[in-house]
Formats: structure tokens, sequence, C-alpha cells
């Protein structure tokens, strides 16, 4: 969906060099969707050197590109916004773009650039936990802010470290509504593949406990993240006595998109009597259904983003702006993370009037912001660990696709009950 940028480590790009939909029709698209942009007022002329801040992601393989390329558009879009407004403190935001290709090695480079050679002030973006992870350390070491968007693993923010927060949602918060949609949807034996990693390995057992407690039984098999030939492991559960009636993966890496198809190619899930359930983020990617085709209908995933019921009038101008802009693709729930943590950052900046780092620590400790995906607000308890710095009311719901093509905006929602747009809480494919 887009071509790779060729620097794996840092590019820079001023908002006026983003091609596309100009001001004016980002303003009529918000006036479209009935409110103005926050930040697209009257032009004024910011002076002074630039205010840098980082952003990091996968923009080419073997990373998730295509979800990254559109992190990226939207943190583009709110720089744009920002400098519309006359910048911060009278001076212009630069975002610099760094590509760490979804490799832990790179991100860890591109983050001592970008402190270090870049001189920003604060870092926002990510998209896979192992990367973060590697970033953070470093982030940690200069003492530089860092706002984590659509990284799940716990350790992201149980290690403490003052300079990271997380605007997304974590493993404990998804895999416990997992679980407990599976305990209400009644299944009965359940079949695991979880990748062997830090995320993988967490979710796994997050789930096991919750289905052990209620008396499921569940069998586990870890799988190495690169792997894509899953026939071995699809046939050992298939010809599996009692049959499982769930198969849950916790895929995120290359294998989840063959996992899908061999799972139902092979007769064993995505049928009657076999339910699946894929969670890291894959099945709400743009290239899902490009990669799956029908086999992946009836799936369900999780989907990050507020249901549409809930949106505010920032999510409805956002939505529209951003489809307008980039050639109608629809803005993920990673997206809108991207883009709210960009508006966090500026915002932390302008009400403590300075780019200092304990100045915009504290100000995202204390912020009450409002963007796309609600008004936010960061724990500062460490009980448990992973609820440091972390925004406890990120949106999650679980979505069942039911027709092949379907966007996650307009798959049912089966869970929570209180967001679910459909009687059920699953639905069988037809035989």
């Amino acid at each position: 969906m887009t071509s790779p940028k060729s620097d794996a480590s840092s590019s820079q790009m001023t908002p006026s060099a983003s091609s596309g939909l100009g001001r004016r029709h980002v303003l009529q698209a918000a006036a479209l969707a009935g409110v103005a942009l926050p930040l697209l007022g009257r032009r004024a002329r910011a002076a002074g050197d630039p205010i840098v801040i980082g952003w990091v992601g996968p923009l080419s393989p073997p990373g998730g590109y295509a979800e990254g390329t559109l992190m990226k558009d939207a943190a583009e879009m709110a720089a744009e916004q920002i400098n519309a407004d006359g910048g911060l403190l009278g001076r212009p935001v630069k975002f610099v773009y760094a590509d760490t290709r979804g490799m832990p090695a790179e991100g860890r480079t591109a983050a001592e650039r970008l402190v270090v050679q870049d001189k920003v002030v604060a870092v926002f973006g990510e998209f896979h936990s192992p990367v973060a992870l590697a970033e953070m350390e470093v982030f940690h070491k200069y003492g530089t802010p860092f706002m984590a968007c659509d990284v799940w693993s716990d350790q992201i923010t149980a290690k403490g470290y003052k300079e990271v927060f997380r605007n997304s949602t974590a493993v404990s918060l998804i895999d416990t509504t997992i679980g407990e949609w599976m305990v209400a949807a009644g299944f009965k034996n359940v079949a695991i593949i979880a990748e062997k990693d830090d995320v993988g390995l967490a979710s796994r057992q997050v789930v096991q406990a919750i289905l052990k407690k209620h008396n499921i039984p569940a069998t586990a098999v870890d799988a190495d993240p690169n792997l894509t030939d899953f026939t071995a492991q699809i046939l050992r559960f298939k010809n599996h006595k009692p049959a499982y009636d769930m198969f849950f993966s916790e895929f995120a890496e290359a294998g989840a998109y063959p996992m899908i198809r061999q799972a139902h190619d092979l007769g064993f899930a995505l049928n009657p009597h076999t339910a699946m359930y894929n969670s890291g983020g894959s099945a709400v990617d743009p290239t899902y259904w490009q990669n799956v085709g029908a086999a992946g209908n009836y799936l369900v995933t999780e989907n990050v983003g507020l249901p549409q019921a809930a949106w505010n009038d920032k999510t409805k101008a956002f939505v529209a702006a951003f489809k307008k802009k980039y050639g109608g693709a629809e803005p993920t729930g990673a997206v809108m993370e991207s883009y709210d943590a960009a508006f966090l950052i500026a915002d932390a900046i302008k009400t403590t009037k300075s780019t200092a780092a304990s100045a915009i620590i504290h100000g995202l400790e204390t912020t009450k912001y409002v963007g796309t995906r609600g008004q936010y607000s960061f724990s500062t308890s460490k009980t448990p660990a992973w609820h440091y710095h972390q925004f406890l009311g990120a949106p999650l719901t679980l979505i069942q696709y039911d027709k092949p093509n379907q966007s996650q905006s307009d798959a049912p929602i089966v869970w929570p009950r209180k967001f679910a747009t459909v009687p059920y809480t699953y639905k069988k494919p037809p035989a």
C-alpha cells in the first residue's frame, strides 16, 4: 500500500512537505463531520528554531509497514495542524521519522540517533513490542519522554521508567477480555498457538488462567514468530480427541495470515465445528483480506479503537479528514493512537510552557487532554506494576467478521456486551 522507505534509520520531513490534501480540504472534511479539528485555527507565523519531536515505527518489511505507514500519515497530519495553529511556544514543530522495520536492533539504533543527532525533545509511535522494549532503554538512558503506541507487552510500563507512557491497551487488559469472552461464548475445549516471545507467552498465560478458573481445558503450543508453515501443529489439533471448538492464535508476525489460511484449508477452524480467534492486530491490518481472502470470514479479533457509537466530535472530524486525505484509507485504533500521541506531547509542552523532559513528563502525568480516543489520563500507580503511566481507559472491543472484505469498523461487535451491536457473542459459520 506504500513504497517502503529506503533509509532504515531516520528521515526528516517538514509538515509542509507532506503530499495530498491541503489544509483547506482538511477544514472542509472537518466541517462535513460537524466540527472543526482542534488545532486548525487561523495560520499564525511561528518563528525561531523548530521544536523537534521524533516518531518511530515500521515503514518497510519485515515489520508491519502497512499499519506503520498509516500511523506515520496520522503523525504528519498532526504536525500540519500544530504548525497551522502557530506551532508550540511560538516556534514551529518538526517531526523526524525513523523506520525501525519491526527489528529491535534497528529500533535501538534509531532511538539513539533521534536523541543524540536530531535532538528530539520527545518521541512517540512504534507498533511492535520487542522494538519498543529496545527503544525505551535508550530513552530511559537519556531521560527522553516516550509515548508508546499500539505495543501491548505489559513490560513496557511495568519496568516503571518515568519517561515511558502508553496510550494503547496492554496484554493484561486485552487477554483478560478475550478469556472472559471465551467463557461467555460457551467454548468447551481450546487449542492455542502463541508466539514464543514476551507478548505471545504472556497472552497465552492470561487466557489459560481464565479458562482454568472456569474448568475449560486448553492445550498450548508455542511457536517461533517467524514460522509460516503450521501444517504439523494444525493437523495435530485437528486429529485430537475430544475435538477442539476454539482455536486461539496469538500471532502478529508474518505467520498470522498463512496460519489463518492453513487452518481453513486443512478443515480445522473457521467452520461450524471450530471457531478461530486471532490476536495481535493482524486481522484489522489493511492487508488482512488481501492475504487471507474468504478463508478469514467469521474470524474474531480485537479492535483497539472506539466503537462508532462512542466516537466524539474529534473522532468524527479526524476520520473524515484522514480518509479524504489518504485516498479512503480507514484509520484504525493504532492510527488514532499515533495521531493523539502527537497532540498529547504538544499539549504537555503547551500547558507546562517548556520543552524540558521533566516538564513534558509532568504534563503527561497530569493531562486532561481529550483526543480521538476519548479523555486521556495516565496512572501513576505501580500496583500492579504495568499500571504505571498506562492509559487504563484505552478502548477495546472484540469483533467478528460476517462477510468477506468487511472493514473493522463495519464488523459486528460481540464483546463487551455494553458495546455489542448484535445479540450473539459468537456466530457459527454456515455449513
